[in-house]
């Protein structure tokens, strides 16, 4: 494979100062300490357990459990996760690793301008079949820096790299709050999980709920990319989601990329939630059309449903029917287990993984995790 570095520098049509201009706005924005006037969904609400608190110069600086350490009146709150993966699949092969820890930094100490980071340790240890000892190499990844100006909740402008606001797992604000350990095929390098570039976003809210829509594009080269699987050139998408009062949601997307041949390819899809009680969560989301990094037309959907059988235990199944692009047959998948979360800040999961034929795709086989929020 290609060196991510150069092949996004040749990008087609990409000015030689789009890299200079995207980091200067980007760094401007997060020196005037941008916050949304909209609800932030990737740092937790202050709630939950205080465990010590400390009256400062600088304001009252609290740390509560999971939910991050608040620096005062800075507007600086840190928190993040990290988790312990381990893995047994069909066949003998076994793994573990150690994922993060992941810092997840605020910054918002004017009520119009924030900023975000997320920022992962990764490789720090890891194991396999076959392999003597525990491994290590070291390395930080930029999973998400961006600034946001709001000027209410209906007009946010967020620059920098964010989540894709595709379907509904893919927008979650960490992984520690999906119910399984692996993610279903539909997400899985089917589109760019990540975009860098601007986005408007906003909420409004009739009497019977809410209306959110996100509008985006790429318009500056990537920042820290995945060189296994570089983004797509260019790209640019929208999502629309009606959430009843009801306690149901329904949410249309649509993404737009460019691939190294010039030729745009067209995604398509839809979601639906719905918690009829506080005990049950079932959620449906499908896509359809061309992958980025794919030729012919591929398309899928997942149905999961989440119980809480006993406080603080859940049952999770999910069934998932994926149709390639090209010639592999199409997959039906099935993932049941459990989720156990006895605080906030602690998830326990565990899930079986199976399917009507072996792939590189479906890897059948018995997967935990266990999560620590701080």
């Amino acid at each position: 494979m290609s060196d991510p570095k150069s092949e996004h520098g040749a990008r087609k049509g990409r000015r030689p100062w789009g890299r200079a201009a995207g980091a200067w706005l980007l760094a401007g924005l997060l020196v005037v300490a941008p916050r949304s006037a909209a609800a932030s969904e990737d740092m937790p609400e202050r709630a939950g357990t205080e465990v010590f608190h400390l009256d400062t110069p600088l304001g009252r600086i609290d740390y509560h459990a999971g939910r991050g350490l608040r620096l005062g009146n800075t507007g600086l709150t840190i928190g993040g996760f990290a988790i312990v993966n381990a893995e047994r699949l069909e066949g003998g092969e076994s793994r573990g690793d150690l994922e993060g820890p992941t810092f997840l930094i605020s910054f918002e100490p004017v009520p119009f301008l924030r900023g975000f980071a997320e920022l992962e340790t990764t490789e720090l240890a890891h194991v396999r079949s076959g392999q003597s000892g525990i491994r290590s190499t070291p390395g930080v990844d930029v999973e998400r820096l961006y600034g946001e100006a709001g000027l209410n909740d209906a007009l946010n402008l967020r620059i920098g790299k964010f989540q894709t606001p595709i379907g509904r797992w893919n927008v979650a604000p960490a992984e520690p709050f999906v119910w399984t350990t692996s993610e279903p095929l539909i997400i899985e390098d089917v589109f760019d999980d990540k975009t860098t570039g601007a986005m408007l976003r906003g909420s409004f809210f009739p009497r019977d709920g809410a209306l959110s829509y996100s509008l985006y594009g790429t318009f500056f080269d990537p920042i820290d990319p995945d060189p296994e699987a570089p983004p797509a050139n260019h790209s640019a998408g929208a999502y629309l989601e009606w959430a009843s009062l009801g306690g149901w949601s329904v949410g249309v997307s649509y993404f737009a990329s460019e691939t190294t041949t010039g030729k745009w390819h067209h995604l398509g899809g839809a979601d639906l939630l719905w918690r009829p009680t506080d005990r049950v969560e079932l959620t449906v989301e499908g896509i359809f059309g061309q992958a980025p990094r794919e030729n012919g037309r591929l398309a899928g959907f997942y149905a999961q449903a989440v119980v809480e059988t006993l406080p603080t235990l859940y049952a999770v199944g999910r069934y998932e029917h994926f149709e390639p692009a090209g010639d592999d047959p199409a997959i039906d998948l099935f993932d049941v287990g459990f989720a156990w979360v006895p605080a906030y800040w602690l998830r326990l999961k565990a899930d079986y993984r199976f399917a009507d034929h072996l792939d590189e795709r479906s890897a059948p086989g018995l997967r935990a995790s266990f999560s620590i929020l701080f």
